[in-house]
């Protein structure tokens, strides 16, 4: 019997036919496409890396650093495996551009945060790690996206995140509990990514734009706001790339 997996990162980087070297050092990935696009049409010169599923990906250049963009899931089963592909693939520094839910009286819709670590209430992280281990974004990324988004003029927050799978279930007993441990925000991917990256020896972080506030029942996903701050992500994902290694 085999020792690893029939199906690994590695393979799957073959069956699509990425080449070492196309990739590229640093990774911008937001979850929907539309995103995607927006960041690769700031790109010089993109090259498609290759299309699986729903996710494609692209690399090209960006003020003299080849960055490589795609939308890498919207939940954390997928998110885990296009995680997978760029950590295989080469890239070395990876950046969640997304979007998030308030739990903090703070944190407005319109807001950004920028995650310091996550809380693991997703399933498939189980499959990486053990219960007590400790999912956190690198600090260089962190402060880059910080420095990034005071140059941007960005109202933001740095904070932790709870990752769950069930949208449906975010119980108003759940929010309570989140708010009193100090947790920022909420979503489905932040922590799958991390992970996934951090087990794989990779740099990562997220600046994610607060589309709703779980504490009040207010839906952001239509507020002008919010439209902005998800703009307002992409350039902050962007000059961050200035002030990393």
């Amino acid at each position: 019997m085999p020792k690893e997996p029939h199906f690994t990162p590695a393979r799957m980087v073959s069956m699509l036919g990425i080449k070492p070297g196309s990739m590229g050092r640093y990774a911008l990935i937001p979850g929907p496409k539309e995103r995607s696009d927006m960041i690769l049409g700031m790109l010089e010169q993109p090259q498609k890396n290759f299309t699986f599923l729903d996710t494609e990906m692209h690399t090209g250049a960006y003020d003299g650093k080849r960055v490589t963009v795609g939308n890498g899931g919207r939940y954390a089963p997928d998110t885990a495996i296009s995680t997978e592909i760029l950590c295989a693939g080469g890239v070395e520094t990876m950046v969640r551009v997304g979007s998030c839910g308030s739990l903090q009286d703070k944190v407005k819709v319109g807001d950004l945060v920028i995650v310091t670590g996550a809380l693991r209430g997703e399933g498939t992280t189980s499959y990486y790690v053990p219960k007590n281990f400790s999912t956190v974004a690198d600090p260089g990324v962190v402060r880059a996206l910080e420095e990034a988004a005071k140059s941007a003029g960005a109202r933001y927050h740095l904070g932790w995140i709870y990752t769950t799978d069930a949208l449906f279930q975010e119980t108003p007993e759940l929010i309570a509990e989140l708010e009193q441990q100090g947790v920022s925000s909420i979503d489905m991917v932040t922590s799958a990514f991390l992970t996934v990256a951090q087990v794989r020896g990779k740099k990562a972080g997220a600046v994610l734009a607060v589309s709703d506030e779980c504490l009040y029942g207010k839906m952001g996903f239509r507020d002008p706001a919010f439209l902005k701050a998800e703009e307002k992500t992409i350039e902050v994902a962007l000059k961050a790339l200035r002030f990393m290694d």
